[in-house]
């Protein structure tokens, strides 16, 4: 954007071709939580491996509630931020223009009792692009057409300032030489990620005082998934409007969520579940391990032991690959996918140790399970009609896994003793410092935070054109 209205920029990637990021230098705790493997390297970065899931976050996740629930209010309105959400959509989708509203409209094709959601519960849209989206051709046509300038394969470690409040120059790591480069400019934007960035800037304090009275790496957050019941229902139903709903080159999922005055039922969390069409009520979690192998850059052979294995669960293969793929939503068994938000918790935070390497500590806590339990018991008491069995699995923070969309470690406030940038995603202290990745979401609800990162980009690409 910001080439194409003639600006000279130039891209510093960490690699050339897509990869998944791995990296070496982190240390999580606690030490059964694994890093997430939805990190991408290379040209396109993590938009060539995802699955193209758009979401608006919630109005309540940048505005609070009517009712005190202790959130800081965001230093942006829900309205900018969709205005700025419908210019990403009409990005990917190659369009002049994209409205919201079918996004927003409820549903309007009877699902059972399913589909009168009442005052309780709302059915939100999960947008999934017709044809796969990638970052990557974006960038190409900018070289070609506008000037981008691209350097691949540059590990950004730090940034050295030139000044009280500004950055100076980047330092990296030539990953194909290991020679150090410096990369000086008039304005620096990091996106590295909800992980990537705040290392550098906490890697970046020295070389930056001002950096260093900011609360980088604290408040991480992600919005913890897994499969959480079975349910059996009273009769064979067809789900298909749940999934399969066309607009304008996008399907859309929904999944159910709270309304916002219903919100402190819940602890205040905005979680989302959506229904999977099943054909049995086994648990999920029994073949866990192997749908890791199966989703995983790093397995992509399974061994005999595995195939046996897999043959056995064939059943829970088939749920799989059926909420892919579409192959059936006529059912009479459902598995409860939740996508559940996490509050900002200072125990969760990104600090740098004595060796160069990063703690991450990041967990689902039992605040964020009593939250969870309640909100499936008022689903469950909502539409028990529909059901004749439903199964609640036990030790729910085992069976939430990451989502891989760790936010708030460089979290967007009014004021620097709240969060590390502000509106315009400027680092407080800094004049020439942006932030525009998944760390700077102090809120991200239920919601996959690409269609927002993309709105924020978009935002302060017009900061920076206007000065």
């Amino acid at each position: 954007m910001l080439a194409a209205r003639g600006h000279s920029v130039t891209l510093v990637e960490l690699g050339d071709a897509p990869a998944p990021l791995l990296p070496s230098n982190e240390v999580w705790e606690p030490a059964e939580v694994k890093a997430p493997f939805t990190r991408g390297s290379g040209i396109g970065g993590t938009s060539n491996f995802w699955h193209g899931g758009l979401t608006i976050l919630d109005r309540t996740d940048l505005e609070g509630t009517s009712d005190h629930d202790g959130r800081a209010r965001a230093p942006i309105t829900y309205s900018q931020l969709r205005d700025y959400c419908a210019q990403a959509v009409a990005l990917v989708s190659s369009e002049r223009s994209y409205s919201l509203d079918d996004v927003e409209a409820p549903l309007d094709v009877p699902v059972g009792g399913f589909g009168n959601t009442g005052a309780t519960f709302r059915l939100k849209a999960l947008l999934y692009p017709d044809k796969p989206f990638s970052s990557r051709p974006l960038i190409r046509r900018a070289q070609e057409l506008h000037g981008l300038q691209v350097i691949p394969n540059i590990e950004i470690r730090r940034l050295v300032n030139s000044g009280p409040r500004g950055v100076k120059y980047a330092e990296g790591v030539d990953l194909r030489s290991g020679a150090l480069k410096k990369f000086p400019a008039d304005i620096f934007v990091l996106s590295a990620g909800g992980l990537g960035s705040p290392k550098i800037l906490l890697h970046s304090t020295e070389g930056c005082p001002a950096l260093g009275q900011l609360p980088i790496g604290k408040f991480i957050i992600d919005h913890p998934t897994g499969f959480v019941f079975k349910a059996k229902l009273r009769r064979r139903m067809d789900l298909r409007p749940l999934f399969g709903v066309l607009r304008r080159g996008h399907k859309l999922r929904y999944g159910f969520a709270l309304n916002a005055d219903r919100l402190s039922s819940a602890d205040y969390r905005n979680h989302i579940l959506y229904l999977r069409p099943a054909i049995s009520m086994k648990d999920p979690g029994i073949y866990d391990f192997l749908k890791r192998k199966l989703v995983t850059y790093r397995g992509r052979s399974l061994s005999p032991v595995d195939m046996v294995y897999l043959v056995r669960h064939a059943d829970l293969l088939f749920d799989a690959i059926n909420f892919k793929y579409g192959l059936s939503y006529s059912t009479s068994y459902v598995s409860g996918l939740v996508f559940a938000e996490q509050l900002p918790d200072e125990n969760a935070r990104i600090r740098q140790l004595d060796n160069g390497k990063f703690s991450i500590k990041w967990s689902v806590s039992d605040k964020d399970c009593r939250s969870l339990e309640k909100f499936l018991a008022i689903f469950l008491e909502n539409y028990s009609e529909q059901f004749e069995s439903f199964k609640i699995f036990p030790d729910m923070s085992t069976r939430l896994d990451s989502a891989g969309h760790h936010s708030g470690a460089c979290r967007m406030a009014m004021n620097a003793s709240e969060g590390v940038v502000d509106a315009d995603l400027r680092v407080f202290g800094t004049d020439n410092l942006f932030v525009v990745d998944g760390s700077t979401l102090a809120y991200s609800g239920h919601a996959n935070t690409g269609l927002t990162i993309a709105a924020l980009a978009l935002k302060c690409c017009d900061t920076v054109s206007h000065g």
